[in-house]
């Protein structure tokens, strides 16, 4: 064969290789809030979380095990299959997800969102980008970015320690947390 044919057909299949290999149009990646540092004392809490989005709802059994020094969470389904594993050590988040959780869970969030609704204010405030601000209300927080609402906190049950009902909205990415606090276990150290 000429060199001039084989030529003509690689430089076709580059071409229809590289029309193949096209970007997509990729939605921005949603904006985390930076992870807090993990927070004592050493406990075993339970939760049954509710995601609700405008076109459906998800459900989970949130395990999380936190001390001075770590984070772990695990997530499981209500027929108790793992949905996802998470550590953080105040520097480095670890995670793996099973193919059964949807794409739009992200364990991180659900971390963050939970240390937005259980932290401290104060210890919240020391990772949060400059144009971000938190404030408290009775029974209530709010979370601004650039002057804007992006999360409201309403705390359904009073108790100091771990308010075992709490609904979460998040305005910016349009879902909403149903949080029920089932076990919290101080562990020994």
């Amino acid at each position: 064969m000429p060199i001039r044919f084989l030529s003509g057909i690689f430089l076709l299949g580059l071409v229809s290789g590289c029309a193949l290999m096209q970007p997509k149009q990729v939605a921005a990646k949603p904006e985390l809030m930076p992870i807090a540092q993990p927070l004592g004392p050493a406990r075993r809490i339970v939760q049954q979380i509710n995601a609700v989005w405008a076109d459906r709802e998800e459900s989970l059994l949130a395990v999380l095990e936190l001390d001075a020094q770590h984070i772990a969470m695990a997530g499981l389904s209500d027929s108790g299959l793992s949905l996802f594993n998470l550590t953080y050590d105040g520097s480095t988040v670890v995670s793996d997800r099973s193919p059964l959780l949807p794409e739009s869970v992200n364990p991180e969030f659900i971390i963050t969102d939970l240390q937005l609704v259980y932290w401290p204010i104060a210890m919240l405030e020391k990772n949060l980008p400059a144009e971000w601000r938190l404030e408290a209300g009775q029974n209530k927080r709010f979370l601004y970015v650039g002057g804007k609402k992006q999360v409201e906190i309403h705390y359904l049950s009073a108790d100091p320690v771990w308010p075992k009902v709490v609904e979460l909205v998040n305005f910016r990415y349009h879902y909403r947390l149903q949080i029920k606090t089932i076990s919290y276990d101080l562990i020994p150290e």
